[in-house]
């Protein structure tokens, strides 16, 4: 499933219109071995899942031709496993969104404190919310420094926006080291490095049109670009000001 360690966050489950579109009974699997992907938020026995299974299955009959044991109880020992990854799967996700809470209101009070230079930032931040903030995935080797997170990025955003978010991440720190590098209290702000892991969670809809990277749009269906809700536009430049 393509990840680094036991740790590292699943990227390649299968997206809502991915799992809707894949019916039971269709004479194609729905993954490969090379390119195995369960969808973690349903169950074993989910028309998706099952497939799977049975490429699991075959796969690991294939790869290990000395094994005894039939395609079935193959197939039954991936289930058990399968339920495992799901508890690990969900623990991530809340994770996740306790972390996406967290900077969601760190970089809200932030806006706040610069409202009077910078008037657009706090309905920017507000209009995001906790979910159109970036995960992060954690990398730390105990006694080898601070902890280290890469960003998870959306690729749906456009690059004002997250222009915008990283002015106040460190205006944060600015704050944080009131300008002259002396902590204030509190924990040691997170080390939050880019990365090239993607997220595949389905963009919010409903902001404004330059929230999202033209990219994205033009790659939309006309029934895509319906759903998305597009608003009018608002200002999203960085007051010269506050630049950092």
């Amino acid at each position: 499933m393509k990840r680094e360690n036991k740790h590292s966050p699943f990227t390649n489950v299968p997206n809502r219109a991915e799992v809707i579109s894949y019916t039971k009974g269709t004479q194609r699997p729905c993954c490969t071995a090379d390119n195995f992907r369960i969808d973690l938020n349903d169950t074993p026995a989910s028309a998706w899942n099952t497939s799977a299974s049975h490429v699991f299955a075959a796969s690991f009959h294939d790869a290990h031709p000395g094994c005894d044991r039939s395609l079935k109880t193959i197939f039954d020992a991936w289930v058990v496993h399968f339920n495992y990854l799901r508890q690990v799967y969900a623990k991530q996700q809340m994770v996740a969104h306790e972390e996406q809470a967290r900077l969601y209101n760190r970089r809200l009070r932030t806006a706040h404190r610069h409202l009077g230079s910078y008037p657009s930032v706090v309905s920017m931040v507000q209009q995001l919310g906790p979910t159109g903030m970036s995960s992060d995935e954690s990398e730390h080797d105990v006694g080898h420094g601070e902890c280290i997170y890469h960003i998870t990025r959306k690729t749906w955003r456009s690059a004002a926006i997250t222009d915008a978010l990283r002015v106040l991440d460190k205006l944060h720190l600015r704050m944080r080291y009131q300008e002259q590098w002396n902590a204030t209290a509190g924990a040691w702000p997170h080390l939050r490095m880019p990365s090239s892991q993607v997220s595949n969670r389905k963009p919010l809809s409903g902001l404004p049109k330059n929230f999202y990277a033209q990219d994205y749009i033009s790659s939309l269906t006309s029934e895509g670009l319906d759903d998305l809700l597009l608003q009018e536009d608002m200002p999203l430049d960085i007051p010269q000001a506050i630049a950092v």
